[in-house]
């Protein structure tokens, strides 16, 4: 028996195979995602390229703060798009309907707010990162022109995820590539032509951050969503901006808990190694990031068919969906993983093309990256959570993971092995949050059974 619906599309997430969806929403989202890589990957490219290892030190060093926007934009994102695939699956229009004008309200707020206080103290962050001289300039001037386009950062990205909460994937996707083109493109204009260095890399995202809002809101005020949408109010309403920020929360310390574990992580690197050891750990940071985004886009492509199925009680699809779309995103990220580990010096010498990388360098490289088959469970776990509701198991995996065992390996290793200690506190912290998700998975889809006998049409 068919669920009730008028949608075509949220027909077809209630009740086709979920086969047949992985296959429809999983490349589109996949292509979506991986362009937030590609953007970290491409700005790493043309600074190492053109500009130098000192520009590329700075970069990376304000790295870890641009995670405080990106924190502010999944907490609103996330908790928006969560609340929008619920209220779809309920068959709630009113909720449906005023979604947007609350996302819209908050991503104002706090992106005013954020503005105010980073640049006013950038200096101050970026040297309590480790930042001095040229680098801690440099780190500066980048930092604060992302900040003059935070509200586009923000906005931009949760427009983005509410086009995918409803299943348009492809629709997500375009947007996303449009922005990631023109990011490239002013890349290479602003830094290779016309040597801005680091400031052009920054107002190349300012600027493409800016064309991608424009095209989010383009979709909403043309009315191209399944569902109503009130155009009208744009004040955050309680009943909807509370539930938003309460499950978008989890997502947003998963952010600001790599802005705190990057900042123990420069901080350790300041104390035991040198200049050289940030660059190198930044690119390996931008080439992981890389790594990560098409799992990130398995989990976007779950969310919205966990999300509406729960919305429909039918508990069996969840635990389907989420067993296939993890099990298909570890597939895709350990193959990527093999390529890496069997070319290190290549994929470095992309971003550090002087550089002459030693037998050591690449063994910190490879030990940080010999956890991430193991990130897959973690991040769609995490998604899981956040599309049903569950925020407060969201938020605790993630403090455990971050604050619990990974900042405190990279704080104890480096005493034992020195600045190389650095690198490989991802190694002990992932196979023990393994262990963790699986335990909770586990008890969940056991409570699920019982209750239901797992009698909804998979």
């Amino acid at each position: 028996m068919k669920s009730a619906t008028s949608d075509p599309l949220t027909q077809s997430i209630l009740d086709d195979d979920i086969w047949k969806l992985l296959r429809q929403l999983s490349l589109p989202a996949i292509i979506g995602m991986s362009i937030n890589g590609i953007n970290a990957f491409f700005d790493g490219l043309f600074i190492g390229q053109f500009t130098g290892q000192d520009a590329l030190a700075a970069i990376s060093i304000a790295f870890p703060l641009v995670f405080i926007t990106g924190g502010m934009s999944a907490m609103i994102g996330v908790g928006g798009s969560s609340i929008l695939s619920m209220a779809i699956g309920e068959g709630d229009k009113e909720k449906s309907s005023k979604v947007f004008g609350n996302v819209t309200a908050l991503a104002g707020i706090v992106s005013a707010a954020l503005m105010f206080f980073g640049i006013y103290f950038a200096r101050d962050l970026i040297s309590m990162l480790g930042g001095e001289g040229d680098i801690l300039e440099m780190g500066v001037t980048y930092y604060r022109i992302t900040l003059y386009g935070a509200f586009f950062r923000i906005y931009a990205v949760d427009l983005n995820m509410l086009i995918r909460a409803e299943g348009k994937i492809k629709e997500a996707m375009s947007h996303s590539i449009s922005a990631a083109v023109l990011n490239i493109v002013l890349n290479y204009i602003f830094v290779g032509k016309l040597n801005m260095g680091v400031a052009g890399a920054a107002w190349a995202t300012v600027i493409s951050m800016g064309i991608f809002t424009l095209i989010g809101t383009y979709y909403f005020f043309n009315k191209k969503t399944n569902y109503f949408v009130d155009l009208k109010t744009y004040s955050p309403e309680k009943k909807i901006a509370v539930p938003i920020l309460k499950i978008g929360v989890s997502a947003m310390m998963l952010q600001l808990m790599f802005f705190v574990q990057q900042s123990v992580v420069y901080k350790m690197i300041d104390i035991y190694g040198t200049d050289w050891d940030i660059a190198l750990m930044g690119a390996s940071y931008r080439i992981l990031l890389l790594m990560l985004f098409p799992g990130f886009g398995f989990a976007m492509a779950m969310q919205p068919v966990v999300g509406i199925n729960f919305g429909a009680k039918n508990m069996a699809r969840v635990k389907s969906a989420f067993k296939i779309f993890t099990l298909s995103s570890s597939f895709l990220i350990t193959f990527c993983w093999a390529l890496i580990m069997l070319f290190p010096s290549t994929v470095l010498g992309w971003m550090l093309p002087d550089a002459d990388f030693t037998a050591n360098d690449i063994m910190n490289f490879r030990m940080m990256m010999v956890a991430l088959p193991l990130y897959p469970l973690f991040f769609m776990s995490t998604t899981m959570f956040q599309a049903i509701g569950k925020a407060k198991m969201a938020g605790l995996l993630t403090i455990m993971r971050d604050l619990l065992l990974f900042i405190p390996a990279v704080i104890v290793l480096p005493v034992f092995f020195g600045v190389n200690g650095v690198f490989y506190g991802g190694v002990p912290s992932n196979v023990i949050m393994l262990a963790i998700c699986v335990w909770v998975l586990w008890r969940l889809f056991g409570k699920w059974e019982k209750e239901t006998g797992w009698t909804a049409k998979i």
